[in-house]
This record gives C-alpha cells, structure tokens and sequence, in this order.
C-alpha cells in the first residue's frame, strides 16, 4: 500500500510488488524531502499522517507534453464510471471528473496489477471486463503466505505491554556499516550503524537492528507507535434476561424453532450504487461502520433471524472482527485487502468469503454490487467447518429493562462520519427512522434510505433502538481507516423517543460493550432490534 500512495503522488514508478525495497525507500525520501520531513526513508508516525494529509500533501509533479495534457482533458463518460469503481476499490484518490490524467492512470495500472493483467493505464477489452467484476478479479493474493513466512523470522523480543530499555549491544557506528540481512539460520544480522529502534503489533514488542530489518517489519503490519493497553473488563449484568432464551445480539426472546446455531456478520455495501440494500430489514442488529473514502458500509448480524437474500456483500474491514469477537461470530465478506484475513483469523474470528452455492449473483445489478448470500446455508457451512464456540453466546450489551420514561425526550439524531457521510435517526412514534446525506449521490441532504426484498418490495430502514458509539479513528497499517472498539467514550442510546447521553467501555476484543453513567455505575440497555453506529469521537453528533 506504501508504493500505491507513492505512485498517486508521482513519487514511486516502480512495480507494486508489496516489497520495501531501495527504489520505494528512495521515493519515500524524496517524498519527505519535498513535504519538509526528516529525510530517514523510515515511515514513521509523522510520515505516516503527512502521506494521509490529502489537503497539504505536495505531490512530484510531472511534467506532460501538450498533446498529452489536452488528450486528458477531454471529458469521458467512460472514464468516470472506471473512476468511481477504482474509488469504490480503494485503488483511486482524486476527484470524479471523467478525466483521463495521471491519477486514474495509476489507478488503472494498480487494478492491472491486482487483477493478473498487463499493467500498461489503458483500459481495453480485457481490462475493462475485469473493472464490472471490481474485487472479483483479483488474482489470488499470496500475502497470507508471504506474512507467515516473514513473521517466522521476526524474533518477538516480548510479549508485554511493556518495554525494556534499548540493547545497544550492537551499535557502533564507528564500525563499517552493512545491510541488515537473515543468515542461514534465519537470525537477523545487525547493522552497527543503525540506531535500534522497537516496534509493535498486537500487544508485542520487538527490536530491530537495521533499516532492512525495520523494512521486513513495517511490511509485515508493525508499528512504531505503541498500543495502548487495557485490562478485560468481562461479561456484562443483565435483567430479565435468560440465555439461550433471549438473543445475545438483541436481547429479545427467540422463537423455540429459531435456527439459532452460531451468530454470523455480513458485510453490507453501503455505496450509492448498493442502494436499497437487503438484508438490513432482516437482520437482529446492524453495525455501521466508516471505511474509504468518507463511506460507511454495514455489518449486518443474524443470530435467530435468516434471509434468502442478503446483499450486495463486500470485502472486509479491521473494525468487523472486534464487534463479533465477543458473540464468537463468524466473518462474512467478499474477500479483503491482502494480509487482513490472516489478521482477522488470528483475532478469534473465522471468516467466510466468496462460497458457493452460499453466495450468489444477481443479474439486475453490477459487480460489484451484485453479490448476494442465503444467511441459512452460510449458518450452515459455518457450522460444518466446526466454527461454533459456544451454544449460548455472551450479551453483546447488558440487556435489561431500564426506565426510559426517565430519559430526556428526543425526536432526532444527526450522526456524521466523515465529509461525505451523515445519518439521520427520527423518531416517529413507534421506530426510528433512516435518512441520510451522501456527497457521492448529490448535495442534498434528507434522502430515505430504504431496504428491498427478493420480490422487490421497499421500505424505509427502521429500528427499535439506536446506540451511537463514539471511537477513536485511526488509519490501520493497510491504510484502511478504521476505529478502536477497545477503550472508552462517548455513548448515545435511543429508544421509545427518549435519549441517553453516557459512555461505553472495553477492555478487550472479547468483552461485550459496558453502558456505564458518569461515576461508573453499568447501565442496563433496553431490549429490541438495534443500530450500532461506531462514529469517530472527532464528529460531533446533534440531537434535539
């Protein structure tokens, strides 16, 4: 991902072959040269925010020949479409203007490169029946193996959160300087001239001792920013509420007959193009969830409910896992970006991607918003791959029967995710309500935001009950923005035209979410279907 955003701003010519090697080290340096960072070629926290920084990012400005820069600005309608399937794909970053420049070249020639193709920016035959099948047609990615092997000859010096002061046994930069490299005994050599620096994943530490050893462990997913740590907090209370009787992810009453087997989350496409989903209207809980490009797409959970038709489902985020960890749910997507699956797995949650006959694909839509899934024989494979961790899943919250009379009144809650996303819940007597604004499908505001079924039957997304939680953001390793579901912060619930105004907290992927007051005291959640909303805790929500 570090070479693609080099390219996008004119920095890395090179092949994206994933590989930090001495051509990406020398475009990064340039590129902190150019933007007024330390030259180290190291991608450090500060590059890292600057190479994320569209608005003062200065990019390597190329210079194109007349005939090439007229050519390319000549409108497309064609070319706009391939723009925003490329967005949608995480692969473009400039505006939708149908013009053929040198953005949406890269963009082509990464997809290329992604889907097995000759990567030469132009989009023929070949590549443009590639483009209307999106992720689809993707090669298989080897990047599971590749982590695997690179991890095996990364020496975790502790698995604490806490560090040890810096061995400097082998810096002496008086010494000749050499290239780091693995032996024949895959140890790392060390290079005396580099100073050691530690980095950090899931709760390791480790230290490295030369640039090409730091290389092998950004590439593998570290970080030279340490984690916080926090303690499990553990199961929450409940009232009125039996397991096994009441649903985990809702806290309603199960139907006896209900298929109730093992609780799976689908990825739901939350694109202009998606709309009217299904599966939303169906599902016992909902999560929203921000991803590329300012968009939010949804995880939609079924643990005693099912559907026929749940679509367009798309590819996997790092926030997915740390919603289902605590239910043992299982992960259902349409594949990744490269290396997170692994990721995702290693969390405690299995994953399910691209089955058939489970998935399907429809014919009145595009790819990739035509995929589509039968939540009954996805349970199904889900259990035969022995995926079940438990017959009575924890509460997700501590379902109960709190008095809402004693809530504020309320009638209404914008929510914003980003620029281009932003969520209206309204109360209207008996549910709340779905509207919303989307900069991709038009300055307007307000749009209803419905559900449709096989037989194309609408409806506008309702639910019972709406929590907000407000998360720290952050751009995980893969440059997928993403938020913390570990930690604390500010929680809104409605339910019955009445609001609550608290906060949550976690102390780990495998507890459930804890509603406390102000002094700490758990709060009991009112039971019924229910909209999870995870908002970065740096948009602020309004409500009246």
């Amino acid at each position: 991902m570090l070479q693609i955003v080099l390219k996008s701003y004119d920095y890395y010519e090179g092949k994206i072959d994933g590989k930090i090697g001495s051509v990406s080290k020398a475009a990064l340096r340039s590129f902190q040269n150019k933007n007024g960072l330390i030259v180290d070629g190291i991608l450090g926290p500060e590059t890292c925010l600057r190479l994320l920084d569209r608005v003062n990012i200065k990019s390597n400005v190329i210079n194109l020949n007349i005939e090439e820069t007229n050519k390319n600005q000549q409108y497309s309608e064609q070319t706009e479409s391939q723009q925003r399937i490329l967005k949608e794909l995480g692969l473009y970053t400039g505006s939708i203007d149908g013009l053929n420049g040198p953005g949406t070249q890269r963009a082509i020639k990464a997809f290329q490169n992604k889907a097995g193709l000759v990567a030469d920016g132009v989009v023929g035959a070949k590549t443009d029946k590639a483009l209307s099948l999106g992720e689809a047609a993707y090669v298989q990615n080897t990047d599971i193996n590749t982590e695997n092997a690179s991890e095996a000859q990364l020496p975790v010096i502790a698995a604490s959160s806490s560090s040890s002061a810096i061995d400097l046994i082998n810096y002496n930069p008086n010494e000749n300087c050499i290239e780091g490299y693995v032996n024949t005994i895959d140890v790392w050599v060390p290079d005396p001239c580099f100073y050691p620096v530690f980095v950090y994943r899931f709760g390791k530490t480790a230290q490295v001792n030369s640039q090409n050893e730091l290389d092998s462990y950004l590439q593998a997913r570290w970080s030279l920013t340490k984690e916080k740590v926090y303690t499990s907090i553990g199961p929450v209370s409940t009232q009125n509420y039996t397991p096994g009787v009441n649903s985990p992810v809702n806290g309603l009453p199960m139907s006896p007959d209900a298929n109730n087997s093992i609780v799976i989350g689908i990825k739901n496409d939350n694109n202009v193009r998606a709309r009217p989903q299904s599966g939303p209207q169906n599902a016992d809980a909902v999560v929203e969830v921000l991803v590329e490009g300012g968009m939010t797409r949804f995880i939609n959970i079924f643990y005693q409910s099912d559907t026929t038709y749940h679509g367009p489902i798309r590819s996997a985020r790092p926030t997915d896992p740390t919603v289902l960890r605590p239910l043992g749910g299982v992960l259902v997507a349409s594949g990744a970006t490269g290396g997170l699956i692994p990721e995702i797995i290693d969390m405690g949650v299995p994953v399910i991607t691209d089955r058939r006959p489970e998935y399907f694909r429809i014919s009145s839509r595009n790819a990739p918003h035509n995929l589509y899934a039968d939540t009954k024989k996805l349970k199904s494979l889900a259990v035969a791959k022995g995926y079940v961790k438990s017959t009575t899943p924890q509460p997700l919250f501590a379902w109960g029967d709190p008095i809402v009379s004693n809530w504020a009144a309320n009638t209404y809650l914008n929510l914003t995710f980003s620029s281009q996303t932003q969520t209206k819940w309204t109360w209207n007597g008996s549910n709340y309500v779905r509207t919303y604004y989307d900069a991709y499908k038009g300055s307007s505001s307000g749009n209803v935001h419905n559900w449709v079924d096989v037989n194309g039957n609408q409806g506008q997304i309702s639910t019972t009950t709406v929590i907000a939680l407000f998360c720290e953001p952050y751009i995980h390793p893969l440059q997928l923005p993403s938020v913390k579901t570990v930690g604390n912060g500010r929680a809104i619930i409605l339910h019955q035209g009445k609001i609550l105004d608290v906060f949550w907290k976690r102390g780990s992927n495998l507890d459930p979410f804890h509603i406390v007051d102000k002094n700490g005291n758990e709060l009991f959640v009112p039971k019924g279907k229910v909209w999870i909303s995870l908002v970065p805790n740096t948009k602020s929500p309004s409500f009246g």
